[in-house]
Parts: structure tokens; C-alpha cells; sequence
């Protein structure tokens, strides 16, 4: 009785200091993304991972090279999801204030913006992991993290 009394008094123990430290990185990460620049398009963003990529020390050329072909092969990828994103949501606002708009036509647009949403972010976090797997950090696999946006059981990225 009594060692399960400690093995639970310690598992309380770790999750408390393991929630602590959770809360003082998140804290941490909220502070560094307010600093960070005003980031207006994702031109910008494109040019601030490629400067960044130039930038470090700590990767082999093999690495830079596949890291680069990965952000330009996302930057053209999400932009041309992006395009249809605005073609869809200019479509959206011309049925929202046509006097002959339907709701169902409405609900079709939604739903579209929605999956184009979701498979720009599906298409962003694909990069990220096989980022990852290039800089050798990944612990979560690709397909566990899709699994996981699709059942919306992520909650932050």
C-alpha cells in the first residue's frame, strides 16, 4: 500500500514539474513569436526560411541542399492552394450579394474553402515533418501527424 502511495506521489510529482516546464516553454515561444518580425505574405516567409538557411552552421550541404528544395517545392505547392483559396472565396463573396444566391450554392463554397484550407495545412505540417526527418528531429511520424490533424486531436502547432 505503501509503495503504490509513493509511485503515485511521484508520478504527481513528474507531471507537475513536466507541466510546469510545458507551461514555461509555451510562455517562452509566445514571447519569441511576438519579437519576431511582421511576417505580411508568404513571399516574406519564403525569403526569411531561405536567408535563414544560408545562414546556419549547424547543417551539411546534402541537408541545406534537401531543405531548400523542400521550401521551394511548399512555397509553390501552398501557393497554388492559396490561388484557389482566394478564386474560391472572390466566388463566395460574388453568391453572397447576388439577389439570386442559394443556400445550398453558399454551403458548397464553405465546405470548399474548407478542405482547401485544410490541405494547405495538411501540405504545410507534410513539409514540416520531412523537415524534420532532414535535420534528423523527428519523433512523431508523418502519417500519425495527418492522422491526427484529420481527427482534429491537435490542438496546438
Amino acid at each position: 500500500m505503501r509503495s503504490t502511495f509513493s509511485l503515485l506521489l511521484m508520478a504527481f510529482t513528474i507531471l507537475i514539474f513536466s507541466s510546469c516546464a510545458s507551461k514555461k516553454e509555451k510562455q517562452e515561444l509566445k514571447q519569441e513569436v511576438a519579437r519576431t518580425s511582421e511576417i505580411r505574405n508568404e513571399d516574406e516567409l519564403f525569403s526569411l526560411e531561405q536567408n535563414l538557411l544560408t545562414e546556419n552552421n549547424n547543417l551539411n550541404q546534402e541537408q541545406k541542399i534537401k531543405l531548400r528544395e523542400l521550401i521551394e517545392r511548399n512555397y509553390k505547392e501552398t501557393q497554388n492552394i492559396q490561388g484557389e483559396i482566394d478564386k474560391t472565396k472572390a466566388v463566395l463573396f460574388k453568391e453572397l450579394l447576388s439577389s439570386e444566391s442559394s443556400k445550398s450554392k453558399l454551403r458548397i463554397l464553405e465546405g470548399q474553402l474548407l478542405r482547401l484550407n485544410k490541405k494547405k495545412t495538411r501540405t504545410s505540417l507534410s513539409a514540416y515533418r520531412e523537415a524534420k526527418n532532414i535535420v534528423g528531429k523527428n519523433e512523431v511520424p508523418l502519417e500519425k501527424t495527418l492522422n491526427m490533424l484529420d481527427n482534429r486531436t491537435i490542438h496546438e502547432f
